[in-house]
């Protein structure tokens, strides 16, 4: 079973708090090892904390340890500094040795940045670019758009692997998809596609950038094909009720299911009754859904039953990419004919 965006979101954290405990331990090690060579270096630091701490004595009124100014404070402490990249110098240490290396320096790998405006306040903190990209990233994992579907996207859409008659009807299919995208990623889509035509007409390809097009936006996206959500289903049905709960929600509440292939399986009574549960309940809550098929209408109710062919070509907006095989078009231009 995949993993829910909940449970990515604990991995995701686990995995910081674990790579940061890392990377102060690499740091405390490099720190040591230095400090063995250069036991002054060691003595400055210990001499720098405690007159931060006499600092904030001072700031707090309260007994200071050295019984000096906050002025005689500052001055020292800058003296022990000026001493310490000296004697980093002198023994061709780079300072950065004695730093966390932070994969991340912007968000010091917390994946937030909290930002001081002017006046000293402080904006509530925001997403670190490496937090929206690993987002991302458990978005596609959730998804199932694994290896060449990350790649299929609309600008990489080749209208002229077609024959030049069907271009013009296929290019206006890219764009009918290209606005339903839009509509997903900006939250306001309330209808479903349904992706027909013969084979190798590029319907997965369609059907995956719409659903890359969604993730981009952060938003979350399940992709099957019919035999994986068959799989899923039964497998989490007959092997654990509680599993099988948790799954049929996320079928629920994910903004975007994408099924591919419909028709490329035998349609079992248990094939056609969870099949109908899964379009019919996103079809009444009104949560788009991409279903791409070869099968033409009369073959959709032989296949699925009338019920679900019903729901299929009058509750989802029917698109049919027409031509032959791109594949051979594809293929003759790679051994370049």
């Amino acid at each position: 079973m995949r993993l829910s965006l909940s449970d990515m979101t604990i991995e995701r954290a686990k995995r910081r708090e674990a790579r940061i405990r890392q990377l102060e331990q690499e740091r405390a090690e490099r720190e040591a090892a230095i400090f063995a060579r250069l036991p002054r270096l060691a003595e400055i630091k210990a001499l720098q904390a405690e007159i931060g701490l006499d600092l904030a004595r001072l700031y707090l009124k309260r007994p200071t340890r050295f019984k000096m100014t906050f002025e005689e404070l500052r001055e020292w402490s800058l003296r022990l500094s000026q001493e310490r990249e000296e004697i980093l110098r002198r023994h061709g240490i780079d300072p950065r040795e004695l730093e966390v290396h932070w994969d991340c320096p912007e968000c010091q790998n917390t994946g937030w940045i909290r930002d001081t405006e002017a006046g000293d306040t402080v904006s509530p903190p925001r997403k670190c670019r490496c937090l929206i990209q690993e987002e991302i990233e458990d978005l596609y994992r959730v998804a199932g758009l694994t290896g060449p579907l990350r790649e299929q996207t609309f600008d990489r859409f080749d209208l002229t692997v077609y024959p030049p008659e069907n271009r013009k009807h296929n290019a206006g299919v890219l764009a009918d998809c290209r606005r339903f995208a839009e509509e997903v990623a900006d939250g306001r889509c309330r209808r479903s596609l349904l992706l027909q035509g013969g084979v190798g007409l590029g319907k997965t390809f369609l059907a995956s950038a719409i659903g890359n097009h969604a993730i981009a936006a952060r938003k979350t996206v399940l992709y099957f094909t019919l035999a994986e959500f068959i799989d899923l289903i039964r497998a989490e049905k007959f092997d654990d009720e509680a599993d099988f709960r948790e799954a049929a929600q996320r079928l629920l509440e994910v903004d975007l299911i994408i099924l591919d292939d419909l028709g490329a399986e035998k349609a079992t009574e248990f094939v056609a009754q969870e099949l109908f549960n899964l379009i019919n309940v996103r079809l009444n809550r009104q949560m788009p859904m991409v279903v791409s098929t070869n099968l033409r209408a009369a073959e959709l109710q032989d296949t699925y039953g009338e019920r679900i062919a019903s729901r299929l070509l009058f509750g989802f907006e029917a698109l049919t990419l027409e031509g032959e095989d791109v594949r051979r078009v594809l293929r003759l231009r790679a051994h370049g004919r």
